[in-house]
């Protein structure tokens, strides 16, 4: 009998051309550079032998993207149980993509076009010397930014608008006749160190006072992460999101612009499209099936 299995799945994107199959043939189904679909349809098809595997993935991510909980399914016959499944396919799967949990769904499943809450992080090292550790995850920007005003921009995307000064003109969606109007539910601009959030605190409470702390904030901020959740989001939306964030935060943009950059419609009042190497999609969120 034929079931739907739904795979969340891991992977460190850097060595690979984004989500989706490219130019797949007969001989060669998993397509002819290196993708995460393709190499899961590879090592299912290794898995259940004859069968026939068509991968769905939720979330398209792009070349150099990473993720924690992408979404696919794909159908079979197999009786494997679904807690099974990922010690199965992982055995067959490189040591940088991991199934981290599969359920049963039923048939009319469809993880692209089930309604769902999707939630991406953007990770910055705002250190002067970039970590060595860190340099496949996030992006190094040396520049001193301002946190609160970065949040304060941020607050002006949240809500439903129509985003097409914050997306690539060459999106897939605008050739099918698709608009760029998506809903924000939240953008959180992190610091993830607590010498900084505490610097931060006694900066607001110095407003005013002409002290200039800009160089503590400078070397305790390193490292920034920005957590966007939505309805869906388009071709480098969030990387020019971040990018836009980033002039704001280092003074090029108040935060007020943002509501005007949204009004013009026009991706070259926007800022710059930033590395995809600090894009990480973290969960995708379903109704209960």
């Amino acid at each position: 009998m034929k079931r739907r299995i739904k795979l969340t799945i891991a992977y460190d994107g850097s060595n690979y051309k984004g989500w989706q199959i490219q130019n797949p043939t007969k001989e060669m189904p998993e397509g002819n550079v290196p993708t995460i679909q393709g190499m899961l349809t590879l090592a299912i098809k290794k898995l259940l032998k004859d069968e026939d595997v068509q991968i769905i993935g939720a979330s398209r991510t792009d070349s150099g993207v990473h993720a924690k909980g992408n979404v696919a399914v794909f159908d079979t016959e197999s009786t494997i149980p679904p807690e099974n499944f990922p010690f199965a396919i992982n055995s067959f799967l490189p040591e940088d993509i991991r199934v981290t949990k599969a359920e049963d769904v039923s048939l009319d499943f469809n993880p692209r076009f089930v309604p769902h809450k999707k939630t991406y992080e953007y990770r910055i090292d705002n250190s002067r010397i970039p970590s060595p550790i860190e340099r496949l995850y996030s992006y190094n920007y040396s520049y001193t930014l301002d946190i609160m005003k970065m949040q304060k921009a941020a607050d002006y995307l949240v809500g439903e608008h129509d985003f097409r000064s914050f997306v690539n003109p060459d999106s897939q969606v605008f050739e099918h006749g698709g608009d760029a109007v998506r809903e924000i539910y939240s953008v959180e601009v992190l610091c993830e160190n607590t010498v900084y959030n505490r610097i931060s605190d006694r900066l607001e409470g110095e407003a005013g006072s002409g002290n200039d702390k800009s160089g503590d904030k400078h070397h305790n901020s390193t490292e920034i992460c920005i957590r966007i959740s939505g309805n869906g989001f388009l071709y480098h939306m969030i990387r020019i999101i971040v990018g836009t964030l980033l002039q704001v935060g280092n003074g090029k943009l108040n935060p007020e612009d943002i509501v005007t950059i949204m009004e013009e419609r026009d991706r070259t009042k926007a800022g710059p499209t930033v590395p995809a190497k600090g894009l990480c999609l973290m969960e995708l969120i379903y109704p209960e099936n």
